[in-house]
């Protein structure tokens, strides 16, 4: 499901970017990167931390957590937080974006962390690795690398007075 959220997205954002005629790298990536990060990190995310907080036995039960687990609560509320920081994107650009962008990627690297050691432990099918991978593994990808082509981020110097770039 979430792997075809991803590429919906991807599909959006090449419409949306061959409609409004973006034609610089930074203006690409920078497209690229709020559809991912407001459509999968921000609205969808915000979708199962509420059905997680609202349905937790429901969502216990179907990862093989234990019920009333206050982990999953808090794991929970700490997407609201994320998915609130992703939606935000929307209004507020640039260096803002480091922000969200970081938080979710580095929230993924350990959720893949976490899996591939669940895996090891319950066994390996070759569809988990796969959903592993294109819904935990390729978002801190894409977006670290959306980021830095956006230019969002600048690492040249400061001049005397303290001005960015």
């Amino acid at each position: 499901m979430f792997l075809v959220l991803l590429l919906a997205l991807l599909v959006a954002a090449t419409v949306h970017a061959m409609i409004s005629r973006r034609r610089s790298r930074q203006e690409l990536a920078e497209l690229f990167l709020l559809y991912v990060l407001v459509g999968y990190c921000g609205f969808a995310m915000f979708l199962v931390s509420g059905f997680s907080l609202l349905a937790g036995d429901r969502v216990a039960a179907w990862l093989g957590w234990p019920l009333n687990n206050p982990f999953q609560q808090f794991l929970s509320f700490a997407l609201l937080g994320l998915a609130t920081a992703a939606i935000l994107s929307i209004r507020y650009r640039d260096t803002y974006l480091v922000g969200p962008v970081v938080a979710w990627s580095v929230f993924f690297i350990g959720a893949t962390y976490g899996h591939l050691g669940d895996l090891g432990q319950r066994g390996v099918s070759h569809g988990t690795v796969l959903h592993v991978f294109t819904t935990h593994t390729s978002i801190p990808i894409l977006l670290l690398g959306l980021l830095a082509l956006s230019g969002a981020v600048s690492f040249r110097r400061r001049d005397e007075t303290g001005a960015g770039p």
